[in-house]
This record gives C-alpha cells, structure tokens and sequence, in this order.
C-alpha cells in the first residue's frame, strides 16, 4: 500500500464515520449515530475498516478502492463487500466516481439499484476523485433483513495496535513459537510454551529470582523498546516474594502469577493480553491465534536476516504504519500541530485524546467528565516505540522522509 492510498482511505472513513456520528447519514431507519470504529482482524476476509454500534449490535465493514483501481479490482470490490457479511451485519463498497474516463458512478449506481439494493445488506458510498472527503450515500441499506442485532458481541479493540512494551525481538521469538506451532502442530499453547521457556528461569519457585535476560532467535539479549535495560518479567512480584517473610506463602503467589492454565486475572494472561492483542491487530495472529500468511513472511525475513536487522525492522515499520493503522495517529497529530502551532505535545495528545471520544474514533468513557482528559498518558508506549524507531520523536517531531523512505519498500511476499 502507498503513503497516498493510505492517507486517501483514512481520510475517506473519516468523513464516512463524521457522516454517521452527525446523523447526516443513517442506516436502517434512523441508526449509526453510535457508530464508533474499531479494529479488523486477519480472518478472512478482512475489511479496511469496521464500525460498532453498540446500541443496535451492529458491525459495519467497508471495502476502500482507490482511484487506480482496474474495472475487475472494482468488481472484485463489489464480492468481497458481499463476503464481509458472513462476519458483519452491514457492509459498504467505497469507490472513487469515476476510474480515469469510466463512469463509475453511473455503473455501479446502476448495478446496486437492479442488483443488490432490498435484497442484501451492502451499500454504496462514493467519493470525489479531487476531493476524498465530498462523499455520497449512493446506495443506503434500509432493512437488516430480520437481524436485530448479534447476541454474542465480540471483543471491540481500538482501530489500532495498541502497543504495551513490546521489543521487536521479542515481537519476532513469539512469533517463532506460531511458527512451531504452524509446521510441528505444537500440543501446547505457544504463547504458554514461549512464557514458560523464555520469560521466567527454571528454579524461579525456589529461588525468586527473575531471569536475568531474553534471547532472541540470533542469540542476543532482548533490550526493552527504549533500550535502556535488558527486558526482565517477573520482577516486581519477585522482590515482594523474596522480602515475604511466609515463604510458602510467597511460592504460592508467584506459582498462581505465573500459572498458564489459570482462566481469569493474573500476571501470565496479562502479557498474554497485552502482547497478542498488539499481534493480533498487526495481523501476525488470526482470530484463531493462529500464524497468518502475513505473520509467516514477517517471521521468514526477521530468521533470515536477524530480529534486529535495517530490513526486519523496516518492514516491521511499515507494517505497523499501515495494518497497525499508526499512521493514522501521526497524522492526527500532525494535523493539531499545523493547526496550534504553539501546543506542546502533551497539549496535542490531551486535545487528540478527547477528539477521538467525540468522533468515534475510539469507545467514549462513560466515566469522563466534559473537558476532563484521562489520567493515564493517552498513546504512551506508541510514543515510546515511535521514539525508538526514529519516526517520531518525544516532542512530536515526524519524521516524514524516513515515513517516505518506508512506504517506498515493495511489497513483502
């Protein structure tokens, strides 16, 4: 994908989503004012974008072509739409008005009116070529065909990978482990298999002692995403142990952290949340926890050639800008800096945070007053893995050449 058909899809949803929210557009009789966007998952198929509506229990997926889409891109456009209701309620083709002199707009129109419209629950949107943000309701989804909604509702992610202190060495060993898991059909969970192996040493029960260190596949110690320090697990849990006077009482404690069979809170499935949520939604994982087609070639090229090399890391880069939707979040901060200039970045990320609950970008907090910013350092560990791989830096400084330089990397096959 290119930096141009990135920005022109991110800036299309968004006038989408404004539609929605303002109740300028709706769908079946009056709904979408709850539309807030949520991440997509690898599964196949996997849309470009996906809305909830909480209210109704509806998710909406959308299918962007750019403007140098071929007529059978545009086609194929129109069955992958179709394909997303196997795992949506409603689903939306987003298309340019024309593909160089083709009328685009008078065909699928159309289409949509003879073919589609009554009789499936995917609509039309389409886009001026000069000016992605002027966009038309071409063809509305009145009914949900006798669906009011799903009963089981799925886990709504933000849109974005949501990073929680993930080295990238470490991003690739765990990935080795879906890789064992993929080829030698692993009898065991991966992730449980990789805590046990690699986070935490043998004897930790007797002598609470944290490992001192994690090696990735080439043999180095993995350093935190700042580079500070060697990354280490376990360690506040272990000095308590080690303090506690109750020693049974200690070993019982760290046994239940580190317990990989346990099903509810505990140290072990909180990195198990944190660093596969983050995979799943670079789309390394499927829904399944299961190595994807994508997550196959990341792995290949980090073995091949190191977890720390230019080109893993690159490629990492870009994959993380694109399906990991971070650009999208340099670009909005991009966007405040140009408009208050005089903002500090912690001004920018106050104001960003509270823009988003109000455009749907992320779920509202019931619990935030007006004008009241969260207490936690909204983008946090983004910024500090953003820092880290020089493409933008602590006071909010983008670095767009190296962004460039990124997107201009072929594809990865």
């Amino acid at each position: 994908m290119s930096l141009n058909h990135h920005i022109l899809a991110k800036t299309t949803t968004d006038a989408i989503l404004l539609k929605f929210k303002t109740v300028t557009w709706s769908y079946a009789d009056g709904m979408g004012q709850d539309f807030y966007r949520v991440g997509t998952s690898a599964d196949f198929p996997s849309p470009d974008a996906s809305f909830f509506d909480p209210t109704n229990k509806v998710i909406a997926a959308f299918e962007f072509k750019p403007p140098t889409e071929t007529k059978r891109g545009i086609l194929t456009g129109i069955g992958q739409s179709i394909a997303y209701l196997q795992q949506s309620d409603i689903s939306f083709l987003v298309a340019p008005v024309r593909l160089q002199d083709f009328d685009l707009r008078g065909y699928l129109t159309n289409l949509y009116e003879k073919q589609i419209v009554g009789k499936i629950p995917t609509g039309l949107i389409l886009y001026d070529n000069n000016n992605p943000t002027n966009i038309q309701l071409a063809h509305n989804i009145k009914s949900l065909f006798n669906n009011a909604g799903r009963n089981n509702i799925p886990k709504m992610d933000r849109f974005w990978a949501k990073h929680q202190d993930l080295p990238i060495p470490l991003f690739h060993l765990i990935l080795h482990y879906y890789y064992l898991d993929k080829t030698a059909k692993l009898d065991v969970d991966p992730f449980a298999l990789c805590f046990t192996k690699e986070f935490i040493s043998e004897n930790v029960l007797d002598n609470f002692e944290p490992k001192p260190y994690i090696l990735d596949l080439s043999g180095l110690p993995i350093r935190t995403v700042a580079g500070t320090k060697n990354i280490v697990h376990l360690e506040k849990i272990l000095v308590q142990a080690k303090k506690s006077p109750n020693k049974n009482k200690a070993r019982a404690i760290v046994q239940h952290a580190i317990d990989t069979n346990f099903v509810g809170d505990n140290l072990y499935n909180s990195y198990r949340k944190n660093y596969l949520s983050f995979m799943k939604q670079m789309q390394v994982l499927d829904s399944n926890y299961k190595l994807t087609d994508k997550g196959f070639l990341l792995y290949h090229l980090g073995l091949v050639n190191g977890p720390t090399s230019k080109i893993f890391v690159d490629y990492f880069i870009k994959e993380l800008l694109t399906t990991g939707h971070h650009l999208d979040l340099i670009l909005d901060i991009d966007t405040l800096k140009q408009q208050h200039s005089e903002w500090n970045i912690k001004t920018i990320l106050s104001c960003m945070e509270v823009e988003y609950e109000d455009k749907g970008y992320i779920k509202r907090n019931p619990n935030r007053k007006n004008n009241e910013t969260s207490n936690v350092s909204f983008l946090k560990y983004e910024r500090i893995l953003w820092n880290s791989l020089n493409i933008v830096d602590n006071n909010g400084i983008i670095q767009w050449k190296k962004i460039s330089e990124i997107f201009s990397l072929p594809e990865l096959k």
